[in-house]
């Protein structure tokens, strides 16, 4: 008698791991398929030419000079910081995103605040507030410059109290058309908002109430605190999409017939100086630096932010699962 039945005890069986592996390779095979048109388009369309960008930016490219091209390390970038324009133009971009950012969350917040009351045909409210972020931009653009052309409906509602025209697209008050006009369409960011508020238990509210919190007290140390993720996902987005500002300069612009038109000088920002220098002028290896120094100049806004987000951002479920 063998020494397994002295004991009494059971052999092991093997597990069969070959029929699992093979299992979740063959998963994880149906998967890269699934994505592979995905990823072969990103890396085609996306990485390829972002880094062959990056490379241009670093020679003399001019567009149809491949065969003379030259390879002239930093000129580029240096050229950025010396050109007056260009520093002008990004002064002028950081500017509107001082200004755009807090006033587009502000006012997007509240009137998610007010849009999320149980009042009746709140559904008619959200609509409204969300359709011109839905309306083509060059759209917009056209309809706000025919409201402050000189002869137009502005200036015209201004002569009927007995006001003095105002040139609203000139070079003095040129930069007040162009903050309506974006904060026109923050009803886009209201949804995100109210998704948020709508996430806030009512339980938490009603044991404030009862605590003897006013309705102050419950936005403050409620509402705020637990839509924080929300302000700082939008936070983020603002500045990437502020520092982008293109079209709607252009479109304000006196003699927009084209997106090479330039716009006044005040609203004359860091990419429309980089589109003209491309496509205007020719420069492809000076423009793809000032877009490269875009880039890095948003990639370290977007860090900074994320690494002070632990002091104003509230979860709650902490990252560790606690």
């Amino acid at each position: 008698m063998s020494q397994i039945e002295n004991t009494g005890a059971t052999p092991a069986v093997p597990v069969k791991r070959s029929r699992f592996r093979s299992k979740s390779f063959k998963e994880a095979t149906e998967f890269y398929l699934f994505i592979s048109p995905w990823f072969i388009v990103f890396v085609l369309l996306g990485l390829i030419p972002l880094f062959y960008g990056l490379y241009l930016s670093f020679t003399n490219y001019a567009g149809f000079n491949m065969d003379r091209l030259v390879f002239v390390g930093l000129d580029n970038y240096h050229k950025v910081f010396t050109d007056n324009d260009a520093m002008y133009s990004l002064g002028r971009t950081l500017f509107i995103t001082v200004i755009m950012v807090p006033s587009s969350i502000v006012l997007g917040f509240l009137l998610a605040v007010l849009l999320n009351q149980n009042v009746k045909r709140i559904g008619i409210y959200r609509t409204l507030f969300y359709i011109p972020s839905i309306i083509p931009v060059v759209a917009v653009g056209t309809m706000w410059r025919s409201l402050f052309v000189d002869e137009g409906v502005i200036n015209q509602l201004l002569m009927q109290i007995g006001l003095e025209p105002v040139d609203w697209l000139g070079y003095d008050y040129a930069i007040y058309p162009l903050f309506i006009m974006l904060l026109w369409g923050v009803g886009g960011g209201v949804l995100i908002y109210l998704a948020g508020l709508k996430g806030i238990s009512k339980d938490l509210y009603e044991a404030a109430a009862i605590d003897g919190a006013t309705t102050v007290q419950r936005f403050t140390r409620i509402t705020i605190p637990l839509v924080t993720p929300v302000l700082f996902f939008q936070f983020i987005m603002s500045i990437i999409s502020s520092l982008q500002i293109f079209v709607q300069p252009i479109l304000l612009a006196a003699n927009s017939n084209s997106l090479l038109s330039t716009p006044i000088r005040p609203n004359y920002v860091y990419s429309v100086h980089a589109f003209q220098q491309i496509f205007a002028y020719g420069r492809y290896g000076y423009g793809l630096a000032l877009l490269w120094v875009l880039f890095i100049m948003i990639l370290v806004l977007t860090v900074v932010v994320f690494s002070t987000s632990k002091l104003w951002v509230f979860y709650e479920v902490d990252q560790e699962g606690k």
